[in-house]
């Protein structure tokens, strides 16, 4: 599961909060984008940006594939 990434310990909460905001409001290509600049903005090493990149960037993917009732499933489950 990509979003697993989202719980990798160097991922603050605060991140994750961030990548899914923006994967609520942006279309997947965006979202990769946002996310990537968010975990630059974190500190991450450039392997964990593009892991968080691609985590939101698969949250946008369901949020538009599966709706929104899937992408809070999933998120509620982030979030803890």
């Amino acid at each position: 599961m990509r979003a697993g990434v989202l719980l990798d310990p160097k991922v603050s909460k605060d991140l994750r909060v961030q990548c899914v905001e923006i994967a609520r409001t942006h279309a997947p290509s965006s979202a990769f984008n946002l996310g990537a600049r968010s975990a630059l903005l974190a500190g991450l090493g450039q392997m964990e940006q593009i892991g968080v990149a691609k985590a939101t960037r698969w949250l946008a993917v369901v949020r538009r594939d599966y709706g929104v009732e899937a992408f809070e499933e999933l998120a509620r489950t982030l979030a803890k």
